[in-house]
């Protein structure tokens, strides 16, 4: 029990010890360098959000009446200081008359994580029309609580609801996006007219378009070389028009397919003719986007590009204009699924690469017209059994965004049914956005026994001119 009381009575006197020593030993501290410890100590309570300071609400109050009540609250309380002192009666008397005359402007910042306003500052745009300055000619106001106290809690209330004469100066995020645009892409084979966009609450935006598609260049057969030229819908879905740098989330596309004509360029018939025609009702499906980022991070930059047409019905013997029978080539059905990155890197000022690969696949039947007889004769053929399966690869350099805008790329695809190596060279050229060109060419390598098929050309070329107006 006495070992006890002894231990209570040394830890009582290095308590005293502790808590005497500074006070015996503390020297008399100046008034401001108390003040500047209570600031110190006030400032930081709060939590630092000087990082957000570009994205904080921003605003100018331009109502001189306005700004002249709110004056008079900080006159009447000795609240303004110049430099962290009061200024001089002069000072104050010139700067007056500049707020009665309606030259002086109020300068007001929220917070980041609520409506409190954190800074308030008086200030003066220069007189000369060749400068432009602005004279913060008294101390900026840093703290809510003393604007509030200066204020009064109606006059306050009252600022925060910005129910007065003012600029918004908030900083917006702007990327130059056409899509973000109405536009009018004008091309032979994709032409495209958006018609109507929307924006969420949640920055979510949608745009919806009309376009056309003619050929598919994974199947080797692009452009007039097709049968049907798709008219459609166009739906492209952006998650967030701030964040997402790719320019869209998801795009979908639907369409119906009609006969096309094929535009005569002058060429040998062996090296731009048709060899496949149209046969019924087609519909088709496109669905590009990036969902497989929901199943693992390590494939969010993964495109997928997926792609799809078929036929339902075949026409009529009256359907055709024809009037001599004769033997035809129609493909009914295609897919093509294909992945892709872009940006994997960046080539000096000529470009991004992009890379991708996939598979695809496209059946073929061969039919007898003869007009005297109302349905078509489907006869046998070596080259219309089951679908042709392809492995495609393709590479781009592209540009965009500056007076000339393109896009290079190869294309190297082989056809395992037909024996088949396809290798093909593209160009996309822009001059201002606004005007440009679309080129392309395919060639078939024979690379098995077999001979190359009755409806491949011996090569493919599409020529188109492309006019594109953002308004």
């Amino acid at each position: 029990m006495r070992c006890k009381y002894t231990c209570v009575k040394i830890f009582f006197y290095v308590c005293i010890a502790l808590f005497a020593r500074p006070a015996f030993s503390q020297t008399p501290v100046s008034a401001d360098a108390k003040m500047e410890r209570l600031k110190k100590i006030y400032q930081g309570l709060e939590y630092n959000t000087a990082s957000f300071n570009d994205l904080k609400r921003t605003w100018i109050v331009t109502d001189p009446v306005f700004v002249r009540e709110i004056f008079n609250k900080f006159v009447v309380k000795n609240a303004l200081r110049v430099n962290g002192k009061k200024p001089r009666l002069a000072v104050l008397e010139e700067n007056a008359k500049r707020i009665y005359d309606g030259e002086v402007f109020i300068d007001l910042r929220k917070r980041y994580y609520d409506d409190e306003i954190e800074v308030l500052r008086f200030f003066k745009e220069s007189r000369h029309v060749d400068e432009d300055t602005s004279d913060y000619f008294f101390d900026a106001v840093n703290d809510f609580v003393f604007i509030k106290e200066i204020c009064g809690d109606e006059l306050y209330a009252d600022l925060k609801k910005q129910g007065y004469a003012l600029n918004d100066i908030t900083k917006t995020f702007f990327d130059y996006k056409p899509a973000y645009n109405f536009i009018a892409y004008f091309s032979l084979t994709d032409p495209e007219l958006m018609f109507w966009n929307t924006t969420t609450n949640k920055r979510n935006k949608y745009f919806l378009s009309a376009i056309g598609r003619w050929g598919n260049d994974h199947i080797a057969i692009p452009g007039w070389y097709h049968p049907e030229y798709v008219v459609g819908l166009k739906l492209n879905y952006v998650d967030s028009l701030e964040n997402n740098k790719e320019g869209y989330t998801y795009i979908g596309e639907i369409g119906l397919g009609l006969p096309s004509v094929q535009p005569d360029l002058g060429f040998d018939n062996s090296f731009s003719g048709r060899r496949l025609e149209h046969s019924g009702t087609s519909f088709y499906l496109k669905f590009v986007g990036k969902p497989l980022g929901a199943l693992t991070p390590e494939l969010a930059s993964t495109e997928i590009n997926l792609t799809a047409l078929f036929t339902i019905g075949t026409k009529k013997a009256q359907d055709f204009e024809e009037t001599s029978p004769k033997y035809f080539y129609s493909t009914r059905n295609y897919f093509d699924l294909f992945f892709k990155w872009n940006n994997l890197g960046r080539v000096s000022d000529f470009g991004s690469v992009n890379a991708g690969f996939g598979v695809s696949g496209f059946d073929l039947d061969y039919y007898y017209f003869d007009p005297s007889v109302p349905s078509l004769n489907m006869p046998k053929n070596q080259y219309t059994n089951g679908f042709k399966y392809a492995i495609v690869a393709e590479g781009n350099l592209a540009n965009t965004g500056s007076i000339l805008s393109h896009s290079f790329g190869l294309q190297l695809s082989y056809n395992a049914t037909e024996q088949l190596m396809f290798f093909g060279v593209k160009a996309n050229i822009m001059i201002s956005n606004s005007i440009g060109l679309d080129f392309k060419v395919l060639s078939p390598i024979q690379t098995g026994s077999k001979l190359r098929p009755d409806y491949r050309p011996d090569s493919y070329l599409v020529l188109s001119p492309i006019i594109k107006i953002n308004y």
